[in-house]
Parts: structure tokens; C-alpha cells; sequence
């Protein structure tokens, strides 16, 4: 029973994990960090999407809307630092 716990727990992490690579690397310029912030991004959405799913009898959708929104405002930063900025003048 203890390693059922270990195991649902490393999946949480894996989740969760996908969405705070996909965040903090939503902050850097170069098109690496753009790359895998889309990648992540994606699987942090879908990972979360199938957790809620799996789990809608109970709290699922509370525990899955923290790796949706974190891929979601992921692409968004990206989005939006990749725009130039408006002339001031």
C-alpha cells in the first residue's frame, strides 16, 4: 500500500513538475527555453486534463486546474514577450 502512495505521488510531482518547467522557462528569450516551454507547456495541459478526468468523482477538478493554468499562462508569457513593443512616440 505504501508504494501505491510513493507511486501516485511521483505521478502528482511529474505533473505539477511539467507545469513549473513550463512556467519558469516561460520567462527566458532564446528559442531553446521557447521550445521547451511549448513542449512542456503541452504536456502539463494534457497530463492535467487526463487527472482531472481520472478523477471528476472527487476533486479533479481542483487538482488539475493548477497543471492546465500553468501550461496555459506558459504560452501566454511566451506570446507575449515574443511581441515588440509599442513606440512610445
Amino acid at each position: 500500500m505504501e508504494s501505491l502512495a510513493l507511486l501516485a505521488g511521483m505521478i502528482l510531482l511529474a505533473v505539477y513538475g511539467s507545469g513549473l518547467i513550463a512556467f519558469v522557462s516561460s520567462w527566458f528569450k532564446n528559442r531553446v527555453s521557447e521550445i521547451v516551454t511549448y513542449i512542456f507547456s503541452a504536456i502539463s495541459v494534457l497530463s492535467g486534463a487526463l487527472l482531472g478526468f481520472s478523477l471528476r468523482a472527487g476533486n479533479g477538478f481542483v487538482i488539475a486546474l493548477i497543471p492546465i493554468s500553468l501550461g496555459i499562462i506558459s504560452v501566454w508569457n511566451v506570446k507575449r514577450r515574443k511581441q515588440l513593443p509599442v513606440d512610445q512616440s
